[in-house]
C-alpha cells in the first residue's frame, strides 16, 4: 500500500499522496530498498545525508519521527520499527 516514485519524487500509501521533505524522502527511500535489514543512525546518516554535512545521530531519530508521523496520517500501520539499541528498520514482508 506504499508506493514511490524515484522518477517524481512523490510517494503515496492508500492511494493518497504523501509530501515528504528531502531527508524524510531519502530515508525512507534507503528503507524500501532494504525492507527488514535494521541500519544504525550511523548507517542512516552515511546513506542519506551528504557527506559534507555534520548530522548528530540524534537527528536521525528526528527525521524517523517526522516520516512516521506523516506515513501514519494516511495509515495507522506502523511500517519502521525501532530496535532498541541498534537503529531503525521497514517492517518486511518476510518474518
Amino acid at each position: 500500500n506504499l508506493e514511490m516514485r524515484l522518477d517524481t519524487h512523490r510517494v503515496s500509501r492508500n492511494g493518497q499522496e504523501i509530501h515528504l521533505g528531502s531527508i524524510e524522502f531519502n530515508l525512507l527511500r534507503h528503507l524500501l530498498q532494504h525492507p527488514g535489514k535494521v541500519f544504525s543512525r550511523d548507517e542512516l546518516i552515511g546513506a542519506v545525508w551528504p557527506g559534507n554535512v555534520y548530522v548528530d545521530a540524534r537527528t536521525v531519530d528526528v527525521h524517523i519521527s517526522r516520516l512516521r508521523k506523516t506515513l501514519n496520517q494516511v495509515s495507522s500501520r506502523t511500517l519502521i520499527r525501532t530496535i532498541r539499541s541498534a537503529g531503525y528498520s521497514l517492517e518486511g514482508s518476510n518474518p
